[in-house]
């Protein structure tokens, strides 16, 4: 089984949850609802596209890997979920923006862009970006921490 038949099988059952038992189950009203149901039904279709890539490069003979639990690209997405966390525990005690500015160093390093060019460009441009539109323009305030 290729990546993207994992992957697409994977997507397609999250949203198969979250549409039979998640949406019916803790959100209220047809209303309250037409988002998530938007949302999910886009996810199902994305899914159902990564699918028949997937299906296609089988039929097409694409090279038969050997199936594992746990490859590279899979470990560098399991890296995620923790880096996140300390991201979110992080916001309050060292600034939304400072911590930004560094995470997302982190997570461009984490998944391979070498170019610090590019890195400092983009862990620059992004917080600045939020600043400027989420920050001045709507005026939602961000938790300031210890720097700011």
């Amino acid at each position: 089984m290729n990546d993207e038949l994992k992957l697409g099988s994977a997507i397609l059952a999250c949203c198969c949850f979250m549409w039979f038992y998640a949406i019916p189950n803790h959100i209220k009203g047809p209303q309250a609802a037409l988002y998530p149901k938007s949302l999910i039904i886009a996810m199902a279709m994305i899914s159902l596209m990564i699918l028949i890539k997937g299906i296609r490069s089988r039929k097409n003979g694409g090279q038969e890997e050997k199936w594992t639990l746990l490859n590279e690209a899979s470990v560098k997405a399991l890296l995620v979920v923790p880096i996140m966390a300390v991201y979110i525990f992080l916001i309050d005690i060292v600034g939304f923006y400072t911590i930004t500015f560094v995470f997302i160093i982190l997570f461009m390093l984490c998944f391979g862009a070498r170019r610090p060019l590019s890195i400092c460009l983009y862990s620059a441009l992004l917080p600045a970006i939020i600043y400027l539109v989420i920050g001045k323009l709507l005026s939602f305030p961000f938790p300031a921490g210890i720097l700011f």
